[in-house]
This record gives structure tokens, sequence and C-alpha cells, in this order.
């Protein structure tokens, strides 16, 4: 089945694919990190606020994640 195949191809792109990779992932990374603290600041402080349309939007989003199963 595999007698025909080139292994030697794997070895040549794997620098490139695990650079690409890393680089894409790290970045990703990063951003999702970055996003989400933005994102959990922004609505810490709506539930803190004193405008309660602000403090039920935000209370309702938390509530509503807390009861989506994983």
């Amino acid at each position: 089945m595999f007698s025909n195949f080139d292994f030697d191809i794997i070895v040549r792109s794997l620098p490139y694919l695990f650079y690409d990779g890393m680089t894409f992932t790290l970045t990703l990374t990063a951003l999702a990190t970055l996003g989400g603290i933005v994102f959990g600041t922004a609505l810490a402080l709506m539930r803190l606020s004193g405008l309660a349309p602000l403090s039920i939007l935000a209370a309702g989003y938390v509530n509503l994640m807390r009861s989506v199963p994983c």
C-alpha cells in the first residue's frame, strides 16, 4: 500500500508546516485571549453598572452561558 509513497516529502516540509502551524496557533491564542479579556471586562462592568437594562442584559448573558452544556 505504501510501497510507492515518498516519506521524504514529509521530512522536507516538516519545518515549513511546523512554523506556519505554530504561527497560526499562537496568533489565534493571543487574539482569543485578548478578545476574552476585553469582552469579560466589558461584561463585568455591565453587571456592576447602575443602569438596570445593562445589568439585566449582562446577567442574562452570563446565566445563559452557564446553562449551556459543554
